[in-house]
């Protein structure tokens, strides 16, 4: 079952200059960035109420993320709803025709999946299920 939007990620080319935006325009702080995406994503969180907003910068031009970049540019990514049990959202999702993007990875929240947006009225969507 879907709790609450998690966060939007937002493609950047630059993650400092994305974090300072946030800082100097909106007076949001940022987490210190790390490194995901098997290591082709480098990602910071901005908080905005019980919401974030999850920066992605690539880390070189290959992966999926500079390949975002490269083919629309800046902007919105995906959606991310936090989930009580990824493996069951999986298997819903499934029986109801939508195509899940791989297994279930390790991600900056906690266990995480992407749909494919075919089936998602054009929207990239991803489940996470939080770490304790």
């Amino acid at each position: 079952m879907i709790k609450q939007v998690s966060h939007l990620g937002m493609a950047v080319k630059n993650l400092e200059e994305a974090r300072e935006f946030y800082r100097s325009v909106f007076g949001l702080e940022s987490s210190e960035p790390i490194i995901g995406g098997d290591g082709t994503i480098r990602v910071s969180m901005v908080r905005v109420g019980s919401t974030l907003i999850e920066l992605l910068q690539p880390i070189g031009s290959e992966g999926v993320m500079a390949k975002f970049l490269e083919k629309r540019g800046e902007g919105f990514h995906h959606i991310c709803y936090d989930v009580d049990d990824i493996h069951a959202e999986i298997a819903s999702i499934k029986a109801a025709g939508l195509d899940v993007l791989g297994d279930p990875k390790p991600g900056a929240e906690g266990m995480s999946v992407f749909l494919h947006p075919r089936g998602t009225h054009g929207i990239l969507v991803e489940l996470v299920e939080k770490k304790e």
